[in-house]
């Protein structure tokens, strides 16, 4: 199953409310900026009858997803800023790079025959291979939404590690995902680990 995925179209998810200016500059925690310069990949599966549950076209779905990203990403502004040095990001609302993608299989027989080498198929860029400074350009988050000839679909994200650990990407999924269904009062997060073990400058 070597089919590549075809791209059907690219572009970026702004927040629907710009940051308020007392948070334009984010400081990463010591521990944070220690994190080595890659991407977290996460791709999440969905049967197709688990989409039609949340609607039967994949143009409705993913109007949907794209909105209710740009309102949860009003809580999460740092995932849509860009890094500037190890310490600090610029919430400056550039937005987070979202694609659609096709592949022309069923999802069981994806999983059925599962390479490795394929998920990437299923990601909005490599996680690992990259120049650094190539990071601005690419942002703190990337998603990729892709759909299978069955009607099911892969849901790829990268995460920024020193933007998002394990417990940080999955709050912001189920913060995602709540919205999403419709679901209203999502608490934004608390990101004070800056406060807690400030950054420094080591000279390197």
């Amino acid at each position: 199953m070597a089919a590549k995925a075809a791209i059907v179209s690219r572009e970026s998810i702004k927040p629907s409310s710009p940051t308020p200016h007392h948070l334009r500059d984010f400081k990463l925690s010591l521990l944070d900026g220690m994190s080595p310069s890659c991407y977290v990949p996460i791709v999440l599966f969905y049967s197709a009858s688990d989409v039609t549950s949340f609607g039967t076209d994949f143009s409705v779905i993913s109007d949907k997803l794209k909105k209710s990203l740009s309102d949860i990403l009003t809580l999460y502004y740092p995932f849509c800023g860009r890094m500037k040095k190890n310490s600090l990001v610029e919430c400056n609302d550039a937005g987070v790079p979202y694609s659609e993608a096709k592949v022309p299989f069923k999802l069981s027989d994806f999983l059925q025959n599962l390479q490795i080498i394929q998920i990437k198929e299923l990601l909005p860029f490599h996680p690992y291979h990259f120049e650094t400074d190539q990071i601005e350009d690419i942002g703190n988050m990337g998603i990729q939404v892709t759909e299978f000839s069955c009607g099911g679909i892969a849901l790829g994200l990268c995460f920024m590690h020193r933007i998002a650990d394990a417990a940080t990407s999955f709050s912001f999924l189920n913060a995602w995902g709540a919205k999403a269904r419709g679901v209203g009062n999502i608490v934004a997060p608390q990101m004070e680990a800056a406060s807690l073990f400030p950054p420094q400058d080591f000279g390197i």
